[in-house]
């Protein structure tokens, strides 16, 4: 009896012992909070992680917490942890759009402890935690011609925001930026790019972050009460022609504001304006002058309209009762008559799909809705 006795307080005092020693090594107690792959303990800078995925999900848990730093420990680890480390800190830093894009370098110490490693992490970043946070999140085409447009009509240096949903290279982006200065015809007297710069962080993916930097021939704040000054004039001008010229029904046809274009411009030319506010007070046009003009009377009438770049040039997509329609600049050029003519019929205005292709024209049809005749198509 005695010698069973003596055996248990042995075994116990051992259990005891064994515990305690555990407790230290495992540096206290522990209260966990499991996410996705990996989880946060009682101290957030502490995560614990038992996978490879968890270990990249830890590393980008401090990066989107734009931490300085964090310790992770890998329990129940059966990968190779060395080459493991060096693949997910090339994950975080090259392959995910906030670590392509914020952090500067990362680097890392193992120690192996009994039952895990704890892996230290230092970081150190280019972009500050504020400009993270006023990273804009965007999807798809729409999302960046929307962070495009805002760049230009608020003329910035530059914009970065978070497109998911888009593929596109630098070429279809530069594109994109050109359309949106196109679609500011009140404005476009100071949206002239000297130059401009596009990054994806990563290059590649669907999933990315896009920076663009811009310079601007003129600076905003050097320009700012003149193009306030311009704004102004045009919307006088414009509000001026069209009080002279009243619509026919409840509202402005394209054919009407292009009519009040053509009455307006002075001869068309090579050396013509390029300008809204001269073309609607009677300066010689150029093509791009006329356009502008007509964009800006569609947008103050509400007629959806929007630019088009193909290897031709520059028109315009306008919306009518019998749907979208190309409008080229040849039918905004005033009548060319000598004395004595007889007046001149405009060209034709507006185009289906098929009548520009039949022309020879092309364009990103992805870019842009479909002009087609559906009263055709229903009769065939």
């Amino acid at each position: 009896m005695v010698k069973k006795r003596l055996l248990a307080l042995l075994l116990c005092a051992a259990l005891f012992s064994l515990s305690g020693c555990m407790a230290m090594l495992e540096r206290g107690h522990e209260t966990v909070q499991t996410h996705v792959d990996y989880a946060v303990t009682g101290d957030e800078s502490v995560l614990r992680a038992e996978t490879y995925q968890g270990l990249v999900n830890a590393m980008l848990y401090f990066v989107n917490g734009h931490r300085m730093g964090g310790t992770i420990r890998l329990y129940n680890y059966t990968g190779d942890v060395e080459a493991d480390l060096i693949n997910a800190r090339v994950e975080v830093m090259y392959e995910d759009p906030v670590g392509a894009f914020s952090v500067r370098s990362l680097v890392y110490d193992t120690t192996r402890i009994l039952t895990y490693y704890e892996v230290e992490l230092r970081i150190a970043y280019s972009r500050s935690a504020r400009e993270m946070d006023q990273l804009r999140e965007v999807t798809g085409l729409a999302g960046v011609r929307q962070e495009l447009a805002r760049l230009v009509t608020e003329q910035q240096g530059s914009a970065a925001f978070l497109a998911s949903h888009f593929s596109g290279d630098e070429a279809l982006v530069e594109e994109l930026l050109d359309l949106a200065c196109f679609s500011a015809p009140g404005l476009y007297r100071h949206h002239d790019i000297a130059s401009k710069t596009i990054s994806f962080y990563p290059e590649t993916g669907t999933h990315r972050i896009i920076e663009v930097e811009v310079g601007w021939s003129q600076s905003a704040e050097a320009v700012e009460e003149e193009e306030k000054s311009y704004a102004q004039q045009l919307e006088t001008v414009a509000a001026a022609l069209l009080e002279a010229n009243p619509a026919e029904g409840g509202g402005y046809t394209v054919e009407e504001l292009a009519a009040i274009v053509r009455a307006c411009a002075g001869p068309r030319g090579p050396d013509g304006t390029r300008l809204a506010l001269d073309v609607l007070s009677g300066e010689p046009a150029a093509d791009f002058g006329l356009l502008m003009a007509m964009e800006y009377l569609c947008r103050q009438c509400g007629v959806e309209v929007e630019p088009v770049k193909g290897p031709a040039g520059l028109w315009l997509i306008v919306s009518t009762p019998e749907g979208y329609r190309h409008l080229l600049p040849r039918g905004l050029w005033p009548p060319e008559e000598e004395p004595g003519d007889e007046p001149e019929e405009p060209a034709q205005l507006l185009y289906t799909d098929q009548e520009m292709a039949g022309l020879g024209y092309s364009w990103p049809a992805a870019l842009h809705p479909a002009c087609e005749d559906y009263g055709e198509r229903a009769e065939e």
